[in-house]
């Protein structure tokens, strides 16, 4: 069977469609109708038909010994076969993206989450290497991230069992530029040492976006990385942590003696260095925060101000915005009945002080500006001499006295000083139309506001934000009315698709976007659009992945 050839099905797997390749093979997305589940296969650039005595048993040997390893950073190894005399890998079907295609796409990795990434690396090798198993290639194409944030090392295709050789001597594996001294002087004693100085290639070049040893050619950079030091972290980056360039360089030694011994040595020193950064780190913001809805706190803020601004009174300024931070709280806290069982995240309450606070010290100081800046008391006037004068009667006549040296008429009442500004009208009156080909309901805040059906008219400010609510579809969206349209404000609650949800922790429960579904497999009808998937067993969350649903088709979440 040609890997270049249409292909429908290999062995029992049905295939879906080619996802990619590389140097090692042709990478598939199938569908194992036997255990019903979603696999990755890798159809390999070998060919068993000419040695069928030397490479079959070598090929399964170290097939088995990669099939044994079962860790959270290392991919999963279903099945290895063959189909024609060609192998192929079976393994679990990964959603996120590669390193490689991650170090280049927006928004930037943060270095925390570059260190994060790098500590799951090593321990999946350090598992390995306990395993016996020498991964031999690692570099970004083969590091995969999660939506989740889980790193899954991939392809121990080409590992080299320390008990085996298959790979023949003279044979030189993996990128050039990720290579270990050892790999590329064709060395026989590579250990898991080799696979620490990769590691360290890649965090060089996650923390400064170049490799240590670049060249012009292949053959100039193993000339390079057997002879020359990498090139100084400073050159591209400054301002990182002095702990973190000693690990790189002690990573990248030439000496296998002087690098890490084991990788989860390399692991444990990240994750000091990134407690160390975390406790000199600021408070996060509200805009930092992971769950937070910018757009809905801006809208609220906003609100709040023109509240302020329309009123005179200080204990009802005070009270809309107590009540705009609940509306904030309410529309980022799922509601209590159908809320997940576990304890709220730690940024929420802090976080909703802090909103709390400043838009109480905004309102405060505004007042504050508005008696500072009323017109200067008639005791203390400047003259038209320059001079200061505390003189009320000069103060009530521009400061002059009759030529005769009379006395001035009696002074009259003070006028009444005029705000240098008139106030800021309240928020305008906007038509609200909110529709949808299913019943659902609207929240403003934890009050029901209008109960469940398909159409919701009604009169909002201006900025205003409304909770839509649709558990039988698992709709929980924010809505901030918007006044830019001439017509009115008008919303369209989202189409249905379905989310095809199989877990092996068939016992625990479902939650999708907060709401508990049932358990796996189960196939709900949802609405379009982003949700989370979280498995909860015991009333703990031990699972969480995103996913998003287009209307009219089917998004599988295969959640292990």
């Amino acid at each position: 069977m040609a890997p270049s050839s249409p292909i429908e099905r290999i062995g029992r797997y049905q295939v879906l469609e080619r996802v990619g390749k590389g140097g090692m093979g042709v990478l598939y997305r199938g569908f194992d109708p036997v255990l019903d589940r979603e696999v990755a296969i890798k159809l390999m650039l070998a060919d068993f038909t000419e040695d069928t005595e030397q490479m079959r048993p070598r090929f399964y040997r170290e097939a088995r010994a990669a099939a044994k390893l079962n860790h959270r950073n290392i991919v999963t190894i279903f099945e290895f076969a063959e189909e024609s005399n060609v192998p192929y890998i079976v393994m679990e079907f990964l959603r996120g993206t590669s390193l490689g295609a991650r170090m280049s796409a927006s928004p930037r990795l943060s270095l925390d989450e570059k260190l994060s990434i790098v500590g799951q690396l090593c321990d999946g090798l350090s598992y390995a290497h306990e395993q016996g198993v020498v991964h031999r290639d690692v570099k970004p194409d083969n590091v995969f991230v999660l939506e989740d944030g889980t790193v899954k090392l991939l392809d121990f295709g080409i590992a080299k069992l320390t008990a085996s050789n298959l790979t023949l001597q003279g044979d030189v594996l993996g990128s050039a530029s990720y290579m270990s001294p050892e790999q590329v002087s064709q060395s026989e004693a590579v250990d898991g040492r080799a696979d620490v100085f990769s590691a360290g290639v890649v965090l060089y070049e996650l923390l400064t976006g170049h490799k240590p040893f670049q060249a012009d050619t292949p053959t100039a950079v193993i000339l390079k990385i057997l002879r020359d030091p990498p090139t100084p972290i400073g050159t591209y980056v400054s301002g990182l942590p002095p702990a973190l360039c000693s690990l790189v360089n002690t990573a990248l030694s030439k000496d296998p003696a002087e690098r890490f011994a084991k990788a989860d040595r390399m692991s444990k020193e990240l994750q000091g260095i990134r407690r160390a950064l975390a406790a000199q780190a600021p408070p996060l913001s509200l805009d930092e925060t992971g769950f937070a809805d910018t757009r809905l706190l801006q809208g609220v803020s906003e609100e709040v101000m023109r509240f302020r601004e329309a009123s005179h009174d200080v204990a009802s300024t005070a009270k809309e915005v107590g009540a705009a931070a609940g509306a904030a709280l309410d529309a980022v806290t799922p509601l209590p009945s159908r809320a997940r069982k576990r304890t709220s995240p730690p940024w929420l309450v802090p976080a909703a002080i802090a909103g709390v606070l400043v838009l109480s010290a905004a309102v405060y100081l505004s007042r504050s500006a508005r008696q500072v800046s009323a017109p200067a008391s008639a005791s203390t006037v400047t003259t038209t001499a320059g001079t200061t004068s505390t003189d009320k009667t000069a103060a009530t006549t521009g400061g002059a006295r009759p030529a005769d040296g009379g006395t001035a008429p009696p002074a009259g009442p003070e006028p009444r000083a005029k705000p240098e500004k008139p106030a800021t009208p309240a928020a305008p009156l906007v038509s609200v139309t909110l529709t949808g080909e299913y019943p659902f309901e609207v929240r403003d805040g934890r009050r029901l506001f209008s109960s469940s059906k398909t159409t919701h008219k009604f009169k909002a400010l201006a900025g205003k934000s409304y909770t839509v609510l649709a558990p039988e579809v698992f709709l929980h969206r924010v809505v901030i009315v918007d006044s830019t349209t001439p017509d009115g404000f008008n919303w369209s609650a989202p189409g249905l698709g379905w989310l095809d949800v199989r877990s092996q922790q068939e016992r625990c429960d479902v939650l999708i976007s907060d709401i508990k579904a049932g358990s796996p497999p189960l196939k709900p009808r949802v609405a379009a659009g982003q949700h989370k998937v979280d498995i909860s067993c015991a009333g703990d969350i031990v699972k969480t992945q995103f996913h998003t649903v287009t209307e009219g088709a089917t998004e599988q979440a295969f959640i292990r």
